[in-house]
């Protein structure tokens, strides 16, 4: 399952980016890092009264391994178009909004995380392994220090 994880990690960070600038933060926990994650889902969990936090934990437990995909840098790409909300890519820049994610975050760049995401999935089916996307666990990882990308999601690998 290492290897297939690896393959998604290598597919992720090579597929297609609006400016092929390296700004995807690429991570595959060990277990050590996996029961960290874990424990913290449970505790969102009780601090949220949110069972979905666990019912996702178990999941994450479950797996054979954990890639973190998280996106880094967030400079705009300059087009102006207006799609974060704010007037254009200097004013939204000028912003910063901290609590476990980071923004604003500039669309572009947003849309480069998700087509890394796909190429780690396309992979992950050719290998016919399971992986589950998820943003809760994300926010963990990012919660206890298993990331520093502004925006991360969780891709937990199980064998079908």
């Amino acid at each position: 399952m290492d290897i297939v994880a690896k393959l998604m990690a290598i597919s992720a960070m090579t597929a297609q980016r609006e400016k092929n600038v390296t700004d995807l933060n690429v991570t595959l926990l060990d277990e050590a890092e996996k029961e960290i994650l874990v424990e913290e889902m449970f505790q969102i969990a009780e601090q949220k009264v949110d069972e979905t936090f666990s019912q996702m934990g178990e999941m994450i437990l479950d797996s054979e391994g954990v890639l973190l995909l998280g996106l880094d840098d967030d400079s705009p790409l300059g087009l102006n178009c207006q799609a974060c909300g704010f007037s254009d890519c200097l004013e939204m820049s000028k912003v910063v909004k901290e609590d476990i994610f980071q923004g604003p975050n500039c669309i572009f760049r947003a849309i480069d995380l998700g087509m890394a995401v796909g190429s780690a999935l396309r992979t992950a089916r050719i290998h016919n392994v399971k992986v589950e996307v998820m943003i809760k666990g994300g926010l963990a990882a990012k919660r206890v220090g298993l990331s520093t990308s502004r925006v991360v999601l969780a891709l937990p690998v199980y064998l079908e």
